[in-house]
This record gives C-alpha cells, structure tokens and sequence, in this order.
C-alpha cells in the first residue's frame, strides 16, 4: 500500500541489521523531524494545490517582535480530502500520518561530485591498458562529420552534483517511537551523507 497523502521529512541515520521472520534484514534508520504544516495552496490563489511543511521550528524572542522560523520549507503536491479534513494549520505531522503503509517513496537531493570526467560520470568501459596504449580513459568517437558539431547528448565531463533522486517502493521494516524520538526502519541501503535530509511522497 503507497502513500496517497501529503508527506514527511526525515533525516537519515546510520544502517543496521534485525530479525524478522527468522531472517537478518540490513535496514537503514531515518529520523522523522519535527514538523508542522504550515498552510494550503489552492488552485485559486497559488494556480496550483499543494502543502506546506515547516520543518525544525527555531526558537525566537517574542518581546522583540522576532518572526517564527523554520530551518527549511517543503510543499507536497499529492493529497487527498483525508488529509484536508483531518491536518489543519499549524497541526503536527508526525509518524502517524504512516499509519498502515507499508511501502514508500523517497526524494532527495543526491550527494555533489563537482566536475567530473566522462569516464565516471557515464560509466563508460576502459579502453585496453596493453601494447603502451595512450587512451585509457577516452570517450567514444565524437562522430562529427555531419552535422560538423558535437552531439548534445553525446558523454563528455561535466558535473555531477545535487540531482534529484527518488526510490520508490522502499519497505517499512519497523516504526520505533522511544523518548520523545521517532524512528523509521527501511529495507537495505539508502544512499546519502549522515543527517541528510530525505522525502517522503506517495
């Protein structure tokens, strides 16, 4: 069963390994953040609907009239009239909200490699390494006759970094709720740095 119903920021964790089913799972740990929805977008005022999520609420001095913050933003477009009728402003969003899900998508922002060359950035094979070869780590042919240019899809270096990455299908292993701390345990590895911060969609 997918999520049909706005969604969730967490931050990943560490990996790990459980039992389930006389079976040693590898999971991944994710830690839903505290959040709150902040307001609705219709198609009447914003031209298109959608939610928005206020993530990690900063402390501010209300004597100095300071405004309240968020340490990042997101807008969810897949809802439904479940979720409208039963999440108001400034609610809370926490584990709840995956109540009989079994299955899930995730969104990211991949890791940045910088400038890279084809080689890596395509996974193109090795030329020979034998016979005092020069050209190891070459692209292809560059086939330029007609049209006298390079193809635009043609692999050459370039960057690779901060890509939007998404997963679909990941297994929910295990909801754990202990100290005032919700945790999330996914089937296998997901990619991604300590503490980096993943989506969660329909």
């Amino acid at each position: 069963m997918l999520m049909n119903k706005a969604g969730l920021i967490v931050s990943k964790k560490e990996m790990t390994r459980v039992w389930k089913d006389w079976k040693m799972i590898p999971v991944t740990v994710v830690k839903v953040l505290p959040q709150e929805l902040l307001r609705y977008k219709t198609t009447e005022k914003d031209w298109y609907s959608a939610v928005v999520v206020g993530v990690n609420k900063k402390e501010t001095n209300k004597e100095k009239w300071q405004k309240v913050k968020y340490s990042m933003t997101v807008e969810f477009k897949n809802i439904d009239d479940d979720f409208v009728n039963n999440y108001k402003s400034w609610s809370v969003l926490d584990i709840n909200l995956l109540e009989g899900v079994n299955e899930i998508n995730l969104v990211w922002t991949s890791k940045g490699k910088w400038f890279q060359w084809a080689m890596k950035r395509f996974h193109l094979k090795w030329w020979p390494k034998t016979r005092g070869s020069k050209f190891h780590r070459q692209v292809w042919s560059l086939w330029n006759r007609k049209p006298r240019r390079v193809q635009k899809w043609h692999p050459h270096a370039g960057r690779m970094w901060w890509e939007r990455v998404t997963i679909k299908s990941v297994e929910i292993v295990d909801r754990i709720t202990d100290n005032n701390e919700q945790l999330l345990l996914l089937k296998w590895s997901i990619p991604g740095s300590y503490n980096s911060f993943i989506q969660i969609l329909a």
